[in-house]
C-alpha cells in the first residue's frame, strides 16, 4: 500500500491506497499518510488526511495542522475533519476496527484496492461490474468531488450479493478473466458523472444541488445498456467560512444524490446484462 500511495501512476490507485491504510490501524502508516499530504492531487491529499483520522495516531496532528492551509477548500475540509478526530478522546463505544461501511451510518468506508480471483466467491458471482470514469463535470470544485463519487458507487455496489466489482479495468487479471469466460458472467463497465451542482446563497441560509448521472456498458465493446440518474439539495444556515461550508455541503448532497440515483441498481444490472 505504501509503494501504491507513492508510486501509483493514476490518482485513483493513490486515493483508494491511502484509505487501505488508515483500515490499517498500523502506526508504521502515518509517515506515508503524512507525506501524502503533499501530494499534486487534491484528492489524494484530501484521502490522506481521512486516512490520518482513521489511523488514530494523535502524533499526526501535526502534520494536520500544517496542511490547514492547503490551496483546496475539500481538502482543508478533510484536514479539520480529522484533526476534531484526532483532538476528542477516545470513548469506550468508539469501534475498534475499522467500520465496513458507511450505509449502516459507519464514518468511514472499507476499500478494496487490488481484488484478485482468488479471494473472490465465483460460483456465487451472477455479474461482474468494473467502475470506469467518475468526472466531476459540473465545473464547481476540483477531482475531489469526482473521487467521492467513486467512493460512493462503489459502496453501493460492493453490498450487491451476486455482483463482483472491480475498482480498475486493469485489476481484472487473467485468473479473473478466465473465471468471467468459464463461467459465462455478463461483464459491465460503470460511468458516471457529477453532471450539475448549482448553489443558493440567501442571507442567512446555503443551498446546494446535486445531480448525478451514470452509465452501464457492456463490456467488451462498451455499447450503452442502461442509464441512472439521482438528485438532492442540501440547505444549512450559512456559516462564517463559507468555502469550506460549500465544499462540505457538496460532498454530502453528492452522497445523497448518488444513493437516489442507486435505489435501482440492482434492476438496472440485471436488465443491462440480459438486455
Amino acid at each position: 500500500m505504501e509503494r501504491l500511495l507513492r508510486e501509483g501512476a493514476d490518482f485513483r490507485v493513490r486515493v483508494q491506497a491511502a484509505f487501505a491504510l488508515g483500515n490499517t490501524h498500523d502506526a508504521t502508516a502515518r509517515r506515508p499518510l503524512e507525506r501524502a499530504l503533499t501530494d499534486d492531487n487534491p484528492a489524494v491529499r484530501a484521502a490522506a488526511a481521512t486516512g490520518l483520522g482513521r489511523l488514530g495516531r494523535t502524533e499526526a496532528l501535526a502534520a494536520l495542522t500544517r496542511a490547514r492551509s492547503d490551496r483546496s477548500a475539500a481538502v482543508r475540509m478533510q484536514v479539520e475533519r480529522s484533526i476534531r478526530t484526532l483532538s476528542e478522546p477516545a470513548t469506550p463505544t468508539m469501534p475498534t476496527a475499522a467500520p465496513r461501511n458507511m450505509l449502516a451510518g459507519a464514518l468511514y468506508p472499507a476499500v478494496n484496492v487490488m481484488p484478485r480471483a482468488g479471494r473472490i466467491s465465483w460460483p456465487s458471482v451472477r455479474y461482474v461490474v468494473i467502475l470506469g470514469d467518475m468526472a466531476n463535470r459540473s465545473g464547481f470544485g476540483d477531482e475531489v468531488l469526482g473521487a467521492s463519487m467513486r467512493r460512493e458507487v462503489a459502496l453501493h455496489l460492493n453490498v450487491l450479493r451476486g455482483v463482483a466489482t472491480f475498482p480498475e479495468a486493469e485489476q481484472l487479471d487473467a485468473a479473473a478473466q478466465r473465471e468471467i469466460q468459464r463461467r459465462h458472467i455478463p461483464a459491465l463497465r460503470f460511468d458516471g458523472s457529477v453532471a450539475k451542482l448549482e448553489r443558493h446563497s440567501q442571507r442567512s441560509d446555503l443551498s446546494i444541488r446535486c445531480e448525478v448521472s451514470m452509465m452501464l456498458l457492456a463490456e467488451p465493446g462498451r455499447s450503452l445498456r442502461g442509464m441512472l440518474r439521482g438528485a438532492a439539495t442540501g440547505s444549512e444556515p450559512r456559516q462564517r467560512d463559507r468555502r469550506v461550508q460549500e465544499h462540505r455541503l457538496a460532498e454530502e448532497t453528492l452522497s445523497a444524490a448518488v444513493r437516489s440515483a442507486m435505489s435501482g441498481v440492482a434492476t438496472a444490472i440485471s436488465r443491462a446484462a440480459h438486455p
